[in-house]
């Protein structure tokens, strides 16, 4: 697994590319829904976006 230390600095400063809201790290169970291994999401969970490699992959067309 990539060190995504350096995500928590920046992570406050993150927003979603649609709908604009502050994102989070995803709880173990939402990542177990998506299949992945660890990623963001939006504060109300309607989307997610992985982190692949160490990094959030934040592109629109990306997010479950």
């Amino acid at each position: 697994m990539s060190d995504t230390a350096w995500l928590e600095d920046f992570l406050p400063l993150m927003r979603c590319p649609d709908t604009h809201q502050p994102l989070r790290h995803a709880t173990a169970e939402e990542c177990a829904k998506l299949g992945v291994s660890a990623a963001l999401t939006t504060q109300d969970g309607s989307q997610h976006f992985a982190i692949d490699d160490g990094i959030p992959i934040l592109l629109p067309q990306a997010s479950r």
